[in-house]
């Protein structure tokens, strides 16, 4: 068993595409480190169906389901499948970037909309038992955004605040304002802030850790698809990964190819889920372009097998 440090608290990020049941059911397995999991967004326009009975033992209680709603109506609908589905938790996202979201009032359209996102927290603690977090950017165009909404919503009602410190017309370029980060927390001590945004190393985390004086609970994405066990360096302090990485990542990798299999509609849909992860997992690999180009040229899923299956790759 890996050492655990319990003192920093991880947060696995959505991302659409990625962090499917498929995805977290072989991480939460193989790799840990992680307290909780959050489900890519939920909207009205989903097939809003969920097999509770196909979570890995242990990682139901780990998971919270990200909706995405953008008035009221959508949101008692999104409510309704949450409860259904027996979740203790509901995050609201107040952080999808993108303009097919945003111009439906949705995502960070909401953060400039404060008096609708107090209405669907005390809507929601009216009717459920669920905690209530929220996963939001700065604001939509405005940086300053953030602190109206805080201020309206108030922190009685909310279990924490993920913030992810960027406006949405950003997207993702630029660096993550560390600064606007600060001023929240101590502006509002009174929330529970989770700090999101640029963590894609361990470098990046102690620069943070540093700056960020107090903070313990961080939410990484894309770091942890390219690096699977940032959430074992994080927690155990140290830029080093574990003497059986190569045996971990074989394992990990392989794991994974086979519960995207299984829980595919057929072969090619299978096929291009696997090479969607490779994305980010081509990084722990030798030659990480290289090998990227060839997983994405592969045919088939048995090709993309013979081709991990090379000694090199896990021989240190």
């Amino acid at each position: 068993m890996l050492k655990k440090n319990w003192m920093e608290e991880i947060h696995f990020a959505p991302l659409q595409g990625y962090t499917d049941l498929a995805y977290c059911n072989t991480h939460f397995q193989f790799i840990g480190n992680v307290d909780y999991y959050y489900t890519p967004f939920f909207s009205v326009e989903d097939d809003l169906c969920i097999d509770g009975e196909s979570f890995r033992e242990g990682l139901f209680i780990r998971t919270i389901p990200q909706i995405l709603p953008g008035n009221m109506d959508e949101l008692k609908v999104l409510l309704r499948f949450v409860v259904d589905n027996h979740f203790s938790t509901i995050n609201i996202n107040l952080g999808c970037p993108y303009p097919m979201v945003t111009r439906k009032g949705r995502g960070a359209a909401l953060i400039e909309n404060p008096n609708l996102v107090s209405d669907m927290i005390h809507y929601i603690s009216d009717h459920s038992n669920l905690a209530i977090s929220l996963k939001t950017r700065l604001g939509l165009l405005d940086e300053n955004a953030i602190f109206k909404l805080l201020e309206k919503v108030g922190a009685d009602k909310i279990q924490s605040v993920i913030i992810h410190p960027r406006i949405a017309k950003q997207l993702y370029s630029g660096n993550a304002s560390c600064i606007m980060f600060q001023q929240c927390k101590e502006l509002f001590p009174q929330f529970d802030l989770i700090y999101n945004g640029d963590i894609n190393t361990f470098e990046d985390f102690s620069r943070l850790k540093d700056q960020i004086a107090g903070q313990e609970k961080w939410m990484l994405g894309r770091g942890l698809l390219s690096n699977i066990l940032l959430g074992w360096q994080i927690k155990n302090s140290s830029p080093n990964l574990p003497d059986d990485f190569n045996e971990m990542l074989y394992t990990f990798v392989f794991h994974l190819i086979g519960n995207i299999e299984g829980s595919s509609k057929d072969m090619g849909h299978a096929l291009n889920r696997v090479k969607s992860q490779f994305l980010y997992l081509s990084h722990s690999f030798p030659m990480q372009r290289k090998f990227f180009r060839t997983i994405r040229k592969s045919k088939s899923l048995m090709e993309i097998k013979e081709f991990l299956s090379t000694d090199s790759f896990w021989v240190e």
